[in-house]
């Protein structure tokens, strides 16, 4: 079964702009493999929304979460 995906497909630049992001820095990310799903037009990258509120979403952190412990061989000088 194949998954319809529905909305407007962004183009690397706007997906940027979408995630807040330089456009450079989103090629790096999926060059990385770090980046949002990517579908392929041809041979541009095509995003979905969807996908991007998703990723991003995973990028998100809690400021008031507990940070882990330091070790106590960085904290001897």
């Amino acid at each position: 079964m194949r998954l319809l995906r529905k909305g407007p497909i962004l183009t690397t630049r706007r997906a940027a702009e979408y995630c807040g992001l330089a456009e450079q820095t989103l090629r790096n990310l999926l060059h990385e493999r770090r980046g949002p799903k990517a579908y392929k037009q041809g041979r541009l990258n095509a995003f979905y929304a969807d996908d991007l509120d998703e990723w991003l979403a995973t990028r998100i952190s809690d400021p008031d979460a507990p940070v882990g412990k330091k070790s106590a061989r960085a904290t001897t000088i």
